[in-house]
C-alpha cells in the first residue's frame, strides 16, 4: 500500500476549506481575501511543509535511495564508511651536479600550481644499471634493464658495452617505456638484438613526493614536470614525473559510490580472505572501482588481484596506485601466508578504437549517445583475461539512442575493430578513440 502523500500545497488547501465549510455552516473559506480563509491557507501550508520532511524521511529509510548522513549511517552497520580525500603520491626523478642534495621536505610545484613535498632525501649520484637486452626497429632502440629505473624522459642515459657500437651512445635523449624500458635513437642498421655485456649509466636521483592538497587533480603522468620552489645549488630547478607516475588522489567518496561498496557488502558476505572480502578490502582505497580476483594463481597458494579506477582520465592504476592496494589487501592476509603470494597488479589495456564508415541517422545526438553507450561498456562490463565479443559491442552501438529526439541506430558499418577483441591474461579492454565519416 503507497501512501497518498499530496503534491502540492494546494491539494492540502483545498482540502481544509471543504472540511472547514463542511464543519461551520454558512461559511465560505473559498471566499477571496477573507479571514476564514487566510487562516487556513496558512495553516495548510504549514501541513504541507511536513509531508515534505515526510518525503524526505522515506527517502532516507532505505538503502538504495538514502544520502549523506543517513546513508553513513546505514553503511557503518555493516562496517562500511565513507572514504576520505586521499593525496597524490610517486617518484620524480631530479638531475643537477653528483652529490648535490634535495633535503626532505622540499617542495615542488606542478605546472598547474599544486604542491608537492618531497617523503625522503635525494643525492645526485653516477647510476649503472645493467641492461638485460636491446631490440631495435628502425632508427629506434629499446633497452630493458634489471630492475626499476626510476627515470623520467629528462634524465640523459649513456650505453656502452654493446658489441654493435651504434648502439653504444653518450648522454642521449630516452623515451621511458616502462617502468624498467626506454628507447632511444640509434644511427645505421645494427644486428638486433644487441649482443655483450650491456651497461646503462646515468646521472640523476629519484625520490618519493606526496601533494600536498587532496583530490584527483594532483595526480601526474609520467613526464609531468615540477618545478622547484626554492633553488638549490647543483640541483637543476625543474624534475619530472617517473614512469610509476604520481597517483592515488581522489576527493570524498560521494554517496553513489559509497552506495555500491555498501550494498556490495550486503549482498555478497564476507568470509575470511575469499573473493568477496578481497574485492571488498580492495574498494576501500578511493577510487577502485573495479576488482578481479584469481584465485590459485599462478600457481597453488597464491592469489592474482587486478583491479581499474574508472572514474580516473587513466583508468588503469599506477604502479603506486598498485602498491598502496596491496598494502589494503595485506591487512586481511591470512597469517599462514607470505607477502609474496599476493600479487596485486594493474591490468594491461588492451585499446579498441572505433572506426565507423557510416552511421545512420548520422547526427550529432547518435553520435554522442554511441559514445556514451561505448564508455559505459568499456567501464561496466570489460574483464580481465575475457574476450570483447563482436556481439557484444555491436549490440552496444544499435541499441544507442538520442535522448532528446528519440532517434535510434538504424544501421552503421566500422572498419575498427573487426571481429572479437581478443583479451589475454592480465590484460583487460579499453576504450580508445571513437571516429565518425
Amino acid at each position: 500500500m503507497s501512501l497518498d502523500l499530496p503534491e502540492k500545497a494546494t491539494e492540502v488547501e483545498s482540502r481544509a476549506k471543504i472540511d472547514v465549510q463542511r464543519e461551520l455552516n454558512g461559511s465560505n473559506p473559498f471566499l477571496k481575501n477573507s479571514w476564514l480563509g487566510a487562516i487556513v491557507t496558512a495553516f495548510s501550508n504549514r501541513v504541507f511543509d511536513f509531508y515534505l520532511q515526510i518525503k524526505i524521511l522515506l527517502r532516507e529509510m532505505f538503502w538504495n535511495t538514502s544520502t549523506g548522513e543517513f546513508l553513513e549511517i546505514q553503511a557503518s552497520w555493516f562496517n562500511v564508511s565513507r572514504l576520505p580525500a586521499t593525496q597524490g603520491e610517486g617518484n620524480i626523478a631530479i638531475t643537477g651536479t653528483v652529490s648535490s642534495s634535495v633535503p626532505l621536505g622540499t617542495e615542488f610545484k606542478s605546472s598547474d600550481g599544486a604542491s608537492f613535498l618531497t617523503v625522503g632525501v635525494a643525492t645526485v649520484s653516477g647510476v649503472s644499471l645493467n641492461v638485460s637486452g636491446i631490440t631495435r626497429s628502425g632508427t629506434t632502440a629499446t633497452a630493458t634493464v634489471a630492475s626499476d629505473h626510476g627515470l623520467s624522459s629528462s634524465v640523459p642515459v649513456s650505453i656502452s658495452g654493446a658489441n654493435e657500437i651504434e648502439y653504444n651512445v653518450s648522454n642521449v635523449a630516452i623515451t621511458v617505456t616502462g617502468l624498467n624500458e626506454f628507447t632511444y635513437e640509434v644511427s645505421g642498421s645494427p644486428a638486433t638484438p644487441a649482443t655483450g655485456t650491456i651497461v646503462s649509466s646515468f646521472i640523476a636521483a629519484n625520490v618519493g613526493v606526496k601533494s600536498v592538497d587532496f583530490g584527483a587533480n594532483v595526480n601526474l603522468l609520467a613526464d609531468a614536470p615540477l618545478t622547484i620552489s626554492s633553488p638549490i645549488s647543483g640541483i637543476d630547478n625543474e624534475a619530472k614525473v617517473d614512469f610509476g607516475e604520481v597517483g592515488g588522489g581522489t576527493g570524498q567518496e560521494g554517496d553513489e559510490a559509497l552506495r555500491v561498496r555498501f550494498l556490495d557488502r550486503v549482498q555478497n558476505p564476507v568470509s575470511h580472505f575469499n573473493v568477496a572480502e578481497i574485492k571488498s578490502k580492495a574498494k576501500e582505497v578511493n577510487g577502485v572501482s573495479r576488482v578481479f580476483v584469481e584465485e590459485v594463481t599462478p600457481a597453488v597458494g597464491q592469489v592474482t588481484v587486478y583491479f581499474m579506477r574508472d572514474g580516473e582520465a587513466n583508468p588503469i592504476p599506477s604502479a603506486a596506485e598498485a602498491t598502496t592496494v596491496k598494502a589494503k589487501i595485506l591487512e586481511i592476509k591470512p597469517a599462514n601466508t607470505s607477502d609474496n603470494d599476493v600479487i596485486v597488479s594493474p591490468p594491461v589495456a588492451v585499446v579498441s578504437n572505433f572506426v565507423f564508415t557510416s552511421v545512420s541517422p548520422n547526427t550529432s545526438g547518435i553520435k554522442a549517445a554511441i559514445n556514451a553507450n561505448l564508455a559505459q561498456h568499456f567501464s561496466d562490463e570489460t574483464i580481465v583475461g575475457v574476450d570483447i565479443e563482436e556481439d557484444a559491442y555491436r549490440s552496444v552501438i544499435f541499441n544507442s539512442i538520442d535522448t532528446e529526439t528519440g532517434d535510434k541506430v538504424s544501421s552503421f558499418a566500422i572498419s575498427s575493430p573487426s571481429g572479437t577483441v581478443t583479451i589475454a591474461t592480465g590484460e583487460i579492454g579499453t576504450l580508445g578513440t571513437v571516429t565518425y565519416p
